[in-house]
C-alpha cells in the first residue's frame, strides 16, 4: 500500500506576543475609541457571552436578541457581531458567511491570548498542588495556536512574561509555584491571658469607603498577614498583594493587540473594598481584558483574618467572566469555563455623547425572554476595536452530488465540501457540534504538525506472523521535505533483530538540518528502505503511528463522511468520538497496480482544544475480504505540552473460507518512548519596561 501524493498545504504564521510587566501600579489612562463599523454604522462596542443553561456558546442572537442599559437608560443595539473563538474558529466563521446582514456578521480569533496568574501569597498547604493540577489542566486545553503565559505573585523586580504557543514554558512556569501564605501569629496576650489589641498593617489589598465592607475593613490584622513593601532603589515599590499586582499586569498588556482572558487562582484576598475590585475591573475593561476566578481552599487557621474569596467573584463578574470554586477534581472545575471562551458577540451601541466624559458609566446587558446568560462587563468602557479576522466571500453554493434537491449549504471558496457539508443533519445541533469538532481538528493538525516537526521519538516495533517474527528499533521523524507539498512520517530504522544498520546519531543530525536536494532524496530512499524491513503478505508504508491524522487535514476533510460515535473517556478529558469513511476518488491510499483502497475508522478529539487523542485506521481488500487495522493510543507528555503516540497495534486478517471468520495473518505492536525535541528554538529578547 503506498500512500498517495499530497495536494497541497496551507502555510502558517506564528504571531508570539510580547509583554512587558510594570513594576508600579499605573494610574488610569485616557480613554479613546475607533468607532468599529459595519457598513456606515458606527457604535461603541461591548463583548459579552451568552451561554445556555448547559454552558454552552449561545448561537443566533441578533440585535434585537439584546437588552442593554447604559446608567439605567435604555441604549440601542446597531449591530452584532458573532466572534468564533480559538482552534477551528477561522473554518467556523467562514462556514457562517451565507447568513452574514446589514446587523450581523461573523468574524474569528484564531489565537487567543491566556494569562494564568497564581497567587502564590494565599497559598497555604495542601492548595499549591490545587492550584497547578488546575492551571496546567487549563494550559493543556487550549489550542496549539493560543499563546499562554504564567505570572506568579508576588512580582519580582524585572518581572517578564511572553505569551507564547510554548507549552513547556508555561509548564516550567507552573513547577515553581510555591505556596507562600503565612499562617497567623498567635495573639500577644497580658499578664492575665487577656488578649491585647494587634497592630494594624497597611494592606494594599484593602480599601475604604465602601458601606458594604465597613465591618471588614475595621478589623485588625497581625503584621505577619501581608509582607512589607519592598523598596528597589529609586524605581518606587513593587506592587504587594494580589489586587494591585494583577492591575499593574492588566494595564501593561493594554498595548498588547486583542482579547485577554486572565485565568486567577487564588484563595482569595484580605479585606478590601468593592470600590478597590471596581478599580482592577476598569483597567481589565480598557485593557480588553476578561477576568475568570478560581477560589482555592483558604488553609489558614485564623477566623479573625479569613481572606475575602467573595472579592473575587465581584471581579470576575465585573469583567464579564465567572467565579469558580475548586476542590479535589479541580481540572473538572474548568469544563464549565472552556465552552465560554470559543465564542462570543461583539455589540455595537448606538453612541451618546457621555460616552467619552471620563466618568463611569455601569452596563447592563441581558436577554429578556430567552433561556440564555449573559455574561458582560459592569462598566462600559469605550475602547480601540479589536482587529478581528473577517473571513472572505464563499463559494456559489450549489447541491452536491448526492445531495437530496434543495438541501443549500455555505463552501468556503476553493475547497470541496466536506460530506457532512453536503448531506442535510439529522439534527442541526449535531451537526453544528460535529462541524465545530471538524474545524478544530483541523486546526489542531496544522499546528501539531508544526510542533512535532521539532521531535523524536524512539519506536521499538515488533510483528508477528505465523511463521516468522521480526522486531526493528528505530527513530520516528516527522519532516516536511523541500521542494515536496507535505509532511512525511516515517522510521528510521538503525537496528533490526538485534543487529545494528547504521549509525544512528550522524544521519539522523542531517535529516534534520541539511536542506540540500542530495539530503532531501535520501529521506525518500529512507523510507523506502524502512518499508523493507516489514514482514506479512502486505507491502506497505503506512504503518507509522501519524498517518490517519491526513484524514483530519483541512484540505482533505473533503474526502470522508463523518459521524459523531459517542464520548470516551482519556486520561481524564471527555473526548468525542467521531467516526469517518473515505468518500472521494482517488482515495489518499492505493497499492503498486493503482487500485483505491478505502478508509475508515474513528477518532477521538478533545471538544475544548481538537487534539487528537487517539485514532483507528482501516482498509478493507475487496478482491479477498482481508483487512489491516491500526489503533494508536496516545498520551500527554507533560513536558512537550503534546499528545504523542504512545502504542500502534496492527493486526492484518483474512477471512475462513465462505465464511466471516476471521483469522490473524500479522500481529504487530509499536512503542514510543524518548520523545524529545532536535532542533533549537528561537527566542526573541524581551525588553523590560521600568
Amino acid at each position: 500500500m503506498r500512500q498517495q501524493p499530497p495536494d497541497r498545504r496551507p502555510g502558517f504564521v506564528t504571531l508570539p506576543v510580547l509583554v512587558a510587566l510594570l513594576t508600579g501600579v499605573p494610574g488610569a489612562a485616557p480613554l479613546s475609541s475607533r468607532s468599529g463599523q459595519i457598513g456606515p454604522i458606527s457604535a461603541i462596542e461591548v463583548d459579552v457571552a451568552a451561554v445556555d443553561r448547559d454552558g454552552r456558546p449561545v448561537d443566533g442572537l441578533v440585535p434585537g436578541s439584546f437588552n442593554v442599559t447604559v446608567d439605567g437608560t435604555p441604549r440601542r443595539v446597531l449591530w452584532v457581531r458573532h466572534v468564533s473563538r480559538g482552534p477551528g474558529a477561522s473554518i467556523e466563521a467562514l462556514r457562517r458567511q451565507a447568513s452574514r446582514s446589514e446587523t450581523l456578521a461573523f468574524a474569528a480569533e484564531p489565537a487567543r491570548n491566556v494569562l494564568v496568574v497564581i497567587d502564590e501569597l494565599s497559598i497555604g498547604s495542601g492548595a499549591g498542588k490545587i492550584a497547578i493540577q488546575a492551571a496546567a489542566a487549563l494550559v493543556d486545553r487550549l489550542g496549539l495556536d493560543d499563546r499562554v503565559g504564567v505570572l506568579r505573585i508576588p512580582m519580582a523586580r524585572d518581572s517578564q512574561l511572553a505569551l507564547t504557543t510554548d507549552r513547556p514554558e508555561a509548564r516550567t512556569a507552573l513547577r515553581q509555584v510555591v505556596g507562600r501564605a503565612i499562617r497567623a501569629a498567635p495573639r500577644p496576650t497580658d499578664q492575665f491571658g487577656a488578649e491585647r489589641p494587634a497592630t494594624t498593617v497597611a494592606d494594599p489589598d484593602r480599601g475604604a469607603g465602601d458601606p458594604d465592607r465597613a465591618a471588614a475593613a475595621e478589623r485588625e490584622r497581625t503584621p505577619t498577614d501581608v509582607p512589607a513593601p519592598v523598596k528597589m532603589g529609586d524605581e518606587g515599590p513593587l506592587p504587594i498583594g494580589l489586587l494591585p499586582s494583577l492591575q499593574a499586569a492588566i494595564t501593561a498588556m493594554r498595548a498588547t493587540p486583542g482579547r485577554k482572558i486572565v485565568a486567577v487562582f487564588s484563595a482569595g484576598v484580605p479585606a478590601v473594598s468593592g470600590s478597590r475590585v471596581d478599580e482592577v475591573a476598569l483597567a481589565a475593561s480598557a485593557s480588553h481584558a476578561v477576568v475568570y476566578t478560581f477560589g482555592l481552599p483558604d488553609t489558614r487557621d485564623d477566623p479573625d483574618n479569613a481572606l475575602d474569596i467573595a472579592a473575587l467573584e465581584r471581579l470576575a463578574r465585573s469583567t464579564g467572566g465567572s467565579f469558580s470554586k475548586l476542590g479535589k477534581n479541580a481540572d473538572r472545575s474548568l469544563e464549565l469555563m472552556l465552552p465560554e471562551l470559543s465564542a462570543c458577540y461583539v455589540l455595537g451601541l448606538e453612541p451618546s455623547n457621555s460616552d467619552l466624559d471620563g466618568k463611569r458609566h455601569s452596563l447592563q446587558v441581558n436577554t429578556p425572554g430567552q433561556p440564555v446568560t449573559v455574561h458582560a462587563p459592569t462598566w462600559l468602557v469605550p475602547r480601540p476595536d479589536v482587529d478581528d479576522s473577517i473571513p472572505p466571500s464563499v463559494a456559489p453554493r450549489v447541491d452536491a452530488p448526492g445531495a437530496e434537491p434543495g438541501h443549500l449549504a455555505a463552501v468556503p471558496a476553493g475547497r470541496p465540501r466536506t460530506a457532512t457539508e453536503s448531506k442535510p443533519p439529522t439534527s442541526a445541533a449535531r451537526d453544528l457540534e460535529l462541524q465545530r469538532l471538524l474545524a478544530k481538528a483541523a486546526d489542531y493538525i496544522a499546528g501539531y504538525q508544526r510542533e512535532y516537526s521539532m521531535l523524536v521519538a524512539d519506536e521499538h516495533y515488533v510483528q508477528r506472523t505465523r511463521a516468522a517474527q521480526r522486531e526493528l528499533r528505530s527513530d520516528l521523524l516527522l519532516v516536511r521535505p523541500a521542494g515536496i507539498d507535505g509532511w512525511v512520517s516515517f522510521r528510521d530504522v538503525y537496528e533490526v533483530d538485534g543487529r545494528p544498520i547504521r549509525d544512528r546519531g550522524d544521519r539522523l543530525k542531517r535529516l534534520f538540518l541539511d536542506q540540500s536536494p542530495e539530503a532531501q532524496a535520501q529521506l525518500q530512499g529512507i523510507k523506502e528502505e524502512s518499508s523493507r524491513h516489514n514482514i506479512g503478505q502486505v507491502e506497505r508504508n503506512i504503518n507509522v503511528p501519524l498517518f490517519a491524522l491526513k484524514f483530519l487535514e483541512s484540505d482533505s476533510l473533503w474526502r470522508s463522511s463523518f459521524t459523531l460515535a459517542g464520548t470516551k473517556d482519556v486520561a481524564g478529558v471527555s473526548a468525542t468520538r467521531v467516526s469517518y469513511q473515505e468518500v472521494a476518488k482517488p482515495t489518499l491510499v492505493s497499492r503498486r497496480e493503482a487500485q483505491d483502497l478505502t478508509g475508515s475508522g474513528w477518532f477521538l478529539i478533545d471538544p475544548a482544544s481538537g487534539a487528537v487523542v487517539g485514532t483507528m485506521m482501516q482498509f478493507t481488500f475487496p478482491e479477498n475480504g482481508a483487512s489491516i487495522e491500526f489503533v494508536v493510543r496516545y498520551e500527554r507528555d507533560a513536558d512537550l505540552g503534546l499528545w504523542v503516540p504512545a502504542e500502534m497495534t496492527e493486526v492484518y486478517s483474512t477471512l475462513r473460507g465462505t465464511t466471516t471468520e476471521r483469522a490473524w495473518a500479522l500481529d504487530a505492536r509499536a512503542v514510543y518512548s524518548r520523545f524529545r525535541r532536535f532542533q533549537v528554538t528561537f527566542e526573541t529578547e524581551i525588553k523590560v519596561v521600568k
